[in-house]
C-alpha cells in the first residue's frame, strides 16, 4: 500500500496560484507565500523486529537482568552494555530517528498580504502550593543545603516545636490545625475558626511549557474575470485539499479496501515577503487546522458566468513545533 500512496503524491498536479492577477507587484509588494511541503519518509527498519525488541525492553524479568548484571561485572557502563544486548539493543540494530527534511511539492499560492497580521507567543506557567515544609526546603536548597536536610532540619522541627509548645503561640495554634488537617473539613474547619489562624500555602510559579504558536489569516477576494474566478477556485480547493490526511488502507480483495488509519498531511511553509524580500518575523512550518470560506457575506450577486461575486476565506495554521530562545535569535 505505500507504493499506492506514494503514487497518489506524485500524481498531485504541480500549481503556482496567484491572487489578485490583476495588480502590478510594484503597486503593492505586500505578500504571503504558501509553499506546500513533504516530509521525508521516516526509516524503521524491520517494522516488527523494532516493536519486538522495545517490548522485551519491558516484559523481561528482573532477575535475568540481574543474571546479565552479575556476567557483565562491577563497571556500570558494562553492565548497561550487557543488559541492553541481552534485550536485542546492539548498536547495529537500533533505531535512530533524525530530523526528516521537507521537500517542495511545487504547490505553491501567493495571496497579497492582509491586515493584521498578528504573531503571538506564551507560554504556560502552573501555581503549586508549596506549604510549610515546602518553602523551609526550598529556603534550604537555596542557601546550599540538602533536600533531606532542609526537610528535617527546617519544616518538621517547625511543626515539632509548635506541637510541643516550644514556640509561640501562633505556631503552636498552627500546629494543632495542621495535626487536625487530616479529619473532616468540619472538624477542621472548627479548629482553624477557633485557633484564628491558617497555614500559608507558600504558593509560587512554576514554568510549565511552551505553547505552539497559531495564525490566523483572513482573505477577500472581489475577481473581476473569468480567469481570477477560476484562479480563487483552484486556491480553494488547494488549502482544502492539504488540510485533510490521506487514508490509509487495507486490502480486502480485488474489488474492495477498508482505511484502517491515515497518513499526516502535509505541512505549510508560509513567507511573508514585501517586493521580493522576507519581512517580520519567520514562521516554522505548519500544519493546516482550519479553512472557511464563505460566499456573498454581503449579497447575494452573481456574475453572469456564473461566479460568485465576493469570496471570504480564513486559514488557521498551526507551528508544527514550539520555539526555544535560540529560535527567537535566529529570527522566528
Amino acid at each position: 500500500m505505500a507504493d499506492e500512496t506514494q503514487g497518489t503524491q506524485s500524481a498531485i498536479e504541480k500549481l503556482d496560484l496567484h491572487y489578485p492577477l490583476n495588480v502590478d507587484s510594484r503597486d503593492y509588494g505586500g505578500r504571503l507565500i504558501f509553499n506546500v511541503m513533504k516530509e521525508a519518509e521516516t526509516d524503521l527498519g524491520n517494522v516488527m523486529d523494532t516493536a519486538t525488541n522495545f517490548l522485551k525492553n519491558f516484559i523481561d524479568p528482573e532477575d535475568e537482568e540481574e543474571g546479565v548484571k552479575e556476567v557483565a561485572g562491577e563497571n556500570p557502563e558494562e553492565q548497561v552494555k550487557g543488559v541492553n544486548e541481552h534485550k536485542g539493543f546492539t548498536p547495529s540494530n537500533q533505531t535512530i530517528i533524525k530530523p526528516r527534511p521537507l521537500t517542495a511539492l511545487g504547490r505553491q499560492v501567493s495571496l497579497y498580504l492582509p491586515i493584521g497580521l498578528q504573531y503571538r507567543d506564551n507560554v504556560a506557567y502552573d501555581n503549586m502550593d508549596l506549604g510549610g515544609m515546602g518553602a523551609a526546603a526550598e529556603r534550604g536548597l537555596q542557601s546550599g543545603q540538602g533536600a533531606i536536610s532542609a526537610l528535617i532540619e527546617g519544616g518538621l522541627k517547625t511543626l515539632q516545636a509548635g506541637l510541643g509548645g516550644n514556640a509561640n503561640k501562633d505556631v503552636a495554634k498552627l500546629g494543632a490545625v495542621k495535626l487536625v488537617s487530616a479529619l473532616p473539613d468540619e472538624i477542621s474547619g472548627a479548629f482553624r475558626s477557633a485557633a484564628g489562624v491558617t497555614s500559608n500555602p507558600n504558593t509560587r510559579v512554576l514554568f510549565k511549557q511552551v505553547n505552539l504558536r497559531e495564525f490566523a489569516f483572513n482573505f477577500k477576494f472581489l475577481p473581476s474575470s473569468r480567469k481570477e474566478a477560476e484562479q480563487v477556485k483552484q486556491i480553494i480547493k488547494l488549502f482544502r485539499t492539504e488540510l485533510y490526511p490521506e487514508d490509509i488502507k487495507l486490502q480486502l480483495d480485488a474489488a474492495s479496501s477498508i482505511s484502517i488509519g491515515y497518513r499526516f498531511p502535509n505541512k505549510f511553509q508560509i513567507d511573508v515577503e514585501y517586493k521580493g524580500e522576507h519581512v517580520a518575523t519567520k514562521i516554522k512550518p505548519c500544519y493546516l487546522r482550519d479553512v472557511s470560506v464563505t460566499y456573498n457575506n454581503t449579497a447575494m450577486s452573481m456574475h453572469e458566468d456564473g461566479n460568485f461575486q465576493e469570496i471570504e476565506m480564513s486559514l488557521n495554521f498551526q507551528e508544527a513545533r514550539t520555539l526555544n530562545r535560540k529560535d527567537v535569535e535566529d529570527g522566528f
